[in-house]
C-alpha cells in the first residue's frame, strides 16, 4: 500500500448511552470487525497518560482478541464536530484511568440530544479510525510511515423523536455542507503517533429499533427460527404453531427497544416504517442505575459509576459480595417498578396507534435483560392476544448494529451500480459517436 492510496470502509455503528456496538467492513480487503465498548471516554492532559508500545508490537496488539484493540484506543482529534484537541482513552480503559475526565451519556430526564452530544460523533469517529489502522498493520506487518486516508460508508442511528427531526442535519455533520468535511484522528497508543483522515461519503441515518427491526426482516427465516428454538429453550410450549416463516412475513410489528437513557417503540405498518405510531420514551435502564448511585450511601455502597454498578449486579455475586449484591438489588429495585410502569404505559399508547393489525412485538436491547422478570408479564398482560417475543439480551443488543450495516452496505451498493451504469452509459455513448 502507498500514501496515495485510499481505504475504503462501510459500518454500522449503534452508539448507545450503555455501548457502543458495531460492525465495520473494509470494502478493499473483504474484513469484517464486529466492535462492542463501553460509551465512554476519559479526556487527558496533552502529555501521555501512559507508557506508549512499541513499534514493533503493533501487529500483536492489533490481532489480540483478549486486548482488543478498540477497547485501549488512545487518540486526539482534529475535526469541525470536536471542540478540542485534548487526548482521549476510549472504551473499557478508560473505566480505571485515574485523574482524567470522565465522560459517559447524560440519561437523566432532559438530557441533552445525542445528536448535540459530542461524545456520539468522538466515538464514531474513533472506531473507524482504529479500524483503518488495525487492518493496515495487519496486511502490512508493520505501523505506517505516512497519513492514512480513509473513505467512509456509515450507518448510524438516532432515538426515533430525534430521528424524526434530526436525521438530515445530523448526517451532514459527518459528511460537510459541501460534501467535504475532514475528521484528523491522531492515534497514540504506540512510539510513533499515526494520522487517520476520514472522509464520509455517505451516512445513513436510522431510527434506534427500527433498525432492529430491518435485521431481524433482511436475515429472514433463519434468524426467526433461531429466535423461536432459543426462546423455547427457556420458555417450554412458547407459540407452538407459529413458524420461522410466519415471522418473516409479518408486516404489522411493534419492537421495544430497552436502552440505557431511552427505550424506543418502532412500528412497522404494511412493511414499513411508521413514524407517527413509533414512540420515545425519554428514560431507560441507565436512569434507574443514576437514581441508585444518588441513594447509595443509605446502603452504604461505594459505586463510582452506573456502568460499576451495572456490572455488579449482572454478576453472580461470591459468597463474600452476597450481601452487597443483596443491597445494591434493593436500592434498585423501587426504580424497576417505576420503569416497567411507564414502559407498560408507553407501551399500550402505542399498540392503541398501531390499530388491531399489529401480528407481533418484539422486546430487545441492552437494558432488556436484567428487568424481565417484572417488564415481560406486564407487557403479556397489556398485548392480549398479540404475542409478544422477549429475545435475550445477549444478541438481541446487536440486532441495531445489524441494521445499520445493511443500511450502509444498500447504499454504497446502490452507489456501486449507479456508477457502473454510468461508465456504462458513457462506454455506449462513445461506441455510438464512434459509429457514427
Amino acid at each position: 500500500m502507498t500514501s496515495s492510496d485510499t481505504i475504503h470502509l462501510t459500518g454500522g455503528i449503534d452508539v448507545g448511552n450503555g455501548y457502543v456496538k458495531g460492525m465495520i467492513l473494509n470494502t478493499d480487503t473483504e474484513t469484517r470487525d464486529r466492535i462492542d465498548l463501553p460509551s465512554a471516554i476519559v479526556a487527558t492532559p496533552r502529555q501521555s497518560p501512559k507508557v506508549p508500545i512499541d513499534d514493533s508490537e503493533a501487529v500483536q496488539v492489533m490481532e489480540d482478541a483478549e486486548q482488543d484493540f478498540y477497547n485501549r484506543l488512545d487518540a486526539s482529534l482534529s475535526s469541525p464536530l470536536v471542540s478540542d484537541s485534548d487526548r482521549r482513552i476510549f472504551g473499557r480503559a478508560a473505566l480505571s484511568v485515574r485523574g482524567s475526565v470522565f465522560d459517559e451519556f447524560e440519561v437523566h430526564d432532559g438530557h441533552a440530544s445525542k445528536a448535540d452530544q459530542q461524545l456520539s460523533k468522538i466515538l464514531v469517529l474513533g472506531v473507524f479510525a482504529a479500524k483503518a489502522l488495525r487492518d493496515y498493520v495487519r496486511q502490512n506487518g508493520a505501523l505506517p510511515d505516512h497519513e492514512l486516508r480513509v473513505e467512509v460508508r456509515a450507518g448510524l442511528a438516532l432515538p426515533i423523536s430525534e430521528f424524526v427531526t434530526r436525521r438530515y442535519g445530523y448526517a451532514s455533520e459527518f459528511v460537510g455542507s459541501q460534501g467535504t468535511a475532514v475528521h484528523l484522528v491522531t492515534i497514540k497508543n504506540f512510539n510513533t503517533p499515526v494520522s487517520v483522515r476520514l472522509e464520509f461519503v455517505d451516512v445513513q441515518v436510522e431510527a434506534e429499533g427500527a433498525s432492529a427491526q430491518f435485521a431481524i426482516t433482511e436475515k429472514g427465516e433463519p434468524l426467526a427460527k433461531a429466535l423461536l428454538t432459543d426462546l423455547r429453550s427457556r420458555e417450554l410450549n412458547f407459540l407452538p404453531d407459529i413458524t420461522g416463516a410466519d415471522l418473516v412475513a409479518a408486516q404489522n410489528t411493534i419492537g421495544i427497544d430497552v436502552g440505557e437513557g431511552t427505550v424506543n417503540f418502532p412500528v412497522f405498518t404494511a412493511g414499513r416504517f411508521n413514524a407517527e405510531a413509533a414512540s420515545t420514551l425519554d428514560m431507560g435502564y441507565g436512569s434507574i442505575l443514576e437514581n441508585a448511585l444518588d441513594r447509595q450511601d443509605e446502603a452504604d455502597l461505594r459505586f463510582t459509576s452506573r456502568k460499576q454498578l451495572a456490572d455488579f449486579l449482572q454478576t453472580i455475586p461470591t459468597a463474600l459480595q452476597r450481601g452487597r449484591h443483596q443491597r445494591a438489588q434493593r436500592l434498585v429495585e423501587p426504580d424497576v417498578k417505576h420503569l416497567v410502569e411507564q414502559i407498560r404505559r408507553a407501551f399500550d399508547e402505542t399498540l392503541s396507534q398501531s390499530g388491531e393489525s399489529t401480528e407481533v412485538v418484539y422486546v430487545y436491547g441492552g437494558g432488556s435483560g436484567p428487568i424481565k422478570d417484572e417488564l415481560y408479564p406486564e407487557l403479556i398482560k397489556t398485548a392480549g392476544d398479540v404475542p409478544v417475543l422477549y429475545l435475550d439480551a445477549r444478541y438481541s443488543r446487536h440486532l441495531n448494529r445489524e441494521g445499520l450495516f445493511l443500511a450502509a452496505k444498500a447504499a454504497q451498493e446502490a452507489a456501486d451500480q449507479a456508477a457502473s451504469g454510468d461508465k456504462t452509459s458513457r462506454a455506449s455513448r462513445k461506441r455510438t459517436t464512434a459509429a457514427s
